[in-house]
């Protein structure tokens, strides 16, 4: 069975295309590349953005590319400024912990539209977006 939504399903499920949304999306879409989970059941997640839109937009990507949802109780979302995505591998037990680089956020909060912001976070690199550990 296929799971995890597109990218233009995930923004129509959310409602539109934003940069929050983006990445939260690629951040699931890394976690299950990297931790190749075998089902709908097998991640978990912890995320840790301010408990505010636009940054709670990026719970909306996780849901959609990971398929942690808060219906199925693998999900958790944490108010705090650290701007980070921890996965688990629950038949592994392996861990990911993706945050948003520092230099991301400052320059998020110069665009002035968010379409503007959406193609400056799709023009970045995995490592351009993130830090893994």
């Amino acid at each position: 069975m296929s799971w995890g939504l597109r990218i233009d399903e995930a923004a129509r499920f959310h409602g539109h295309l934003g940069p929050w949304l983006i990445i939260g999306y690629r951040a699931g879409s890394i976690a299950r590349t990297m931790l190749k989970p075998r089902d709908i059941h097998d991640l978990y997640c912890v995320v840790r953005v301010p408990s505010k839109t636009p940054y709670s937009c990026s719970v909306d990507g996780v849901q959609a590319s990971a398929s942690c949802t808060l219906g199925k109780g693998n999900i958790v979302i944490e108010n705090r400024d650290d701007f980070e995505f921890v996965f688990t591998n629950n038949s592994t037990k392996k861990s990911i912990r993706i945050k948003l680089r520092r230099e991301v956020l400052n320059k998020l909060k110069e665009f002035e539209s968010i379409d503007e912001a959406s193609r400056y976070v799709m023009g970045l690199k995995d490592w351009e977006l993130f830090e893994l550990s």
